[in-house]
């Protein structure tokens, strides 16, 4: 659950991300879908311009400042792409005859403007057109070109779409434009890149290494859409900071029957090692020209969340499509149904950061979810620590205090978190003072059950070392209690808490059946106890008062701990 400055908002803890386009460009129309669930504007660079991402930066921008909402940027780059080259507009393939293939240049049928594609070429390799709708297979090898034999007819158009499943192509991973993109997007301070057609490691690697050396401190999404890519998993987690199922070119890849199995295996082995993983691709592609969803679609949506899901990704459905907000909303229903059915996740089965952290974050799932916390609170400076613990899954919500409005906008993808920008920071500040922040802030409530996690109790920041639990307010009293934690005004009559004395509550006029407590300070005699408690009323006795409370304010009894807080 999510709170604003001023109005209760109910988000669900999966993250929404949606692809910016002409059907959501008007402002007004983006704060509502913000408003609605989405954490995330992905700017696909395939049909956009460096005008639209400034667009994004400013509106990013304004909306932290006036609106205290942290929206992240993703820059989808376009990558390396294999486009068939012909001599004509079109040429109709014929199945069972064999074709030229060849580098540009060479007098072949079809030519292929990127170097060294058909010398990695090996007879049995399959050729995919038009995004499958066209296969062959390499019959003959050559270091310049090569034939290839049709297995189904089709119209191969002029710069259709090839696809080489299972072969690694050396065609790099940026183009010029996507180096143009890197360089505006490090300038901007843009949270995050999502990388196409990654291929193994070494590619995400060296995109990191150019991040570095412009300055940037940009996180890099590796979007899994290529046999390549299935093959070269493990390597690809390790690098990269989160995981994109695209399921578009990854039912191109492979037959579609095996992309739901893959689907399942990727967001396994991200979940594992505590990746943050987002699911995309046709999630209510319906919903481009429909006002509603179809069946299938919801089914769809439900099964990424309960296999555990950190964000769910809409692409033409925000972008070009009639309903963007509706398509939003969508999302933000189901995901709360799912959510409050079922929250029962595994937890990682390792962590590549630090040990202590990592045991830290799993007791703070534990702690909260067998305490019940309303909240978890987590002091976080890079966003690691806030990361840590959304991959635990813990049932609560997670509010992670930050001093960077750089790290709110990137930790908002991650399930469960809602970021709090500590806008007057200083290295010592302590945990009450935060919880204070917070309660003015209507984040979190007096009396409510709060487990926190952070460093050094006199460097709150300064690595993740520490999960206690508090309960929000000012300590007030302890003692000891029966009965149920209860909370109400002080001394106001019926249905009020009782504050004082045994002697005060023995006066003549005082209706002890019209209180719902009592907190008496000193000692009390147990036939008065046994008398409270037949009444079925809260009572906390050899009260010692650390802070005087007055007529009309109102506490909360913990009936856990024994402890009165204001």
């Amino acid at each position: 659950m999510e709170v604003s400055n001023t109005n209760k908002i109910i988000l669900p803890k999966t993250k929404i991300v949606a692809t910016f386009g002409p059907a959501c460009s008007d402002e007004k129309l983006m704060e509502k879908m913000v408003e609605s669930g989405v954490t995330c504007f992905r700017l696909n660079t395939a049909h956009s311009n460096t005008d639209e991402l400034m667009k994004l930066v400013e509106f990013r921008n304004r909306m932290a400042d006036e609106r205290k909402r942290y929206v992240s940027i993703m820059v989808d780059l376009k990558g390396p792409e294999l486009r068939a080259v012909l001599g004509q507009e079109k040429i109709e393939i014929l199945e069972g005859k064999e074709y030229s293939l060849g580098q540009k240049g060479e007098r072949v049928d079809i030519s292929i403007a990127v170097d060294g594609v058909i010398s990695s070429l090996k007879k049995g390799d399959v050729i995919l057109f038009m995004d499958g709708k066209i296969r062959t297979e390499v019959v003959n090898e050559g270091d310049r070109k090569c034939t290839i034999r049709s297995s189904m007819e089709g119209t191969l158009k002029n710069n259709g779409r090839m696809n080489i499943p299972g072969r690694y192509i050396p065609m790099g991973i940026l183009q010029e434009r996507d180096k143009e993109y890197l360089k505006l997007s490090v300038e901007h301070k843009v949270e995050f890149v999502a990388l196409s057609f990654v291929q193994n490691r070494k590619e995400i690697d060296m995109v990191h290494d150019m991040i570095s050396d412009m300055g940037g401190n940009i996180q890099i999404i590796s979007k899994i859409e290529t046999k390549q890519a299935l093959d070269n998993l493990d390597g690809i987690v390790k690098a990269s900071d989160a995981l994109m199922v695209a399921r578009g070119d990854l039912g191109v890849e492979m037959p579609l029957h095996e992309v739901s199995v893959s689907q399942k295996f990727i967001m396994k082995k991200a979940h594992s090692t505590g990746l943050p993983i987002i699911v995309a691709t046709q999630m209510l592609e319906s919903m481009v020209s429909s006002e509603s969803p179809t069946r299938a679609e919801i089914s769809d949506v439900t099964n990424a969340i309960l296999d555990n899901t950190d964000a769910l990704m809409l692409s033409e459905e925000t972008a070009i499509g009639q309903f963007p907000l509706e398509a939003v909303q969508v999302l933000r229903d189901t995901s709360l149904y799912v959510e409050e059915y079922y929250c029962d996740f595994s937890e990682p089965a390792e962590f590549t950061g630090s040990k202590i952290t990592f045991s830290v974050a799993r007791s703070t799932k534990l702690l909260s979810d067998q305490i019940k916390a309303h909240h978890i609170v987590a002091f976080t400076r890079g966003g690691n620590t806030a990361r840590m613990v959304s991959s635990m899954r813990p049932r609560a919500g997670i509010i992670a205090a930050t001093p960077s409005r750089l790290v709110a906008c990137r930790i908002n993808l991650y399930r469960g978190i809602y970021p709090y920008v500590l806008k007057e920071f200083r290295e010592n500040i302590s945990v009450n003072e935060v919880l204070n922040l917070l309660l003015e802030s209507n984040l979190i409530r007096k009396g409510e059950r709060i487990v926190v996690i952070s460093g050094h109790p006199e460097h709150l920041f300064a690595g993740t070392a520490q999960v206690s639990i508090l309960t929000a307010g000012k300590l007030v009293a302890r003692g000891y209690v029966l009965g149920p934690s209860i909370s109400g005004k002080v001394n106001e009559g019926k249905g009020s808490i009782f504050v004082g004395s045994e002697e005060d509550l023995s006066r003549s006029g005082i209706n002890q059946e019209e209180y719902s407590g009592f907190i008496i300070r000193g000692n009390m005699r147990r036939t008065l106890i046994n008398r409270l408690q037949e009444m079925g009323k809260t009572c906390i006795y050899s009260t010692i008062v650390l802070q005087e409370v007055k007529k009309g304010e109102i506490v909360f009894i913990d009936s856990d701990i024994g402890f009165v807080y204001a």
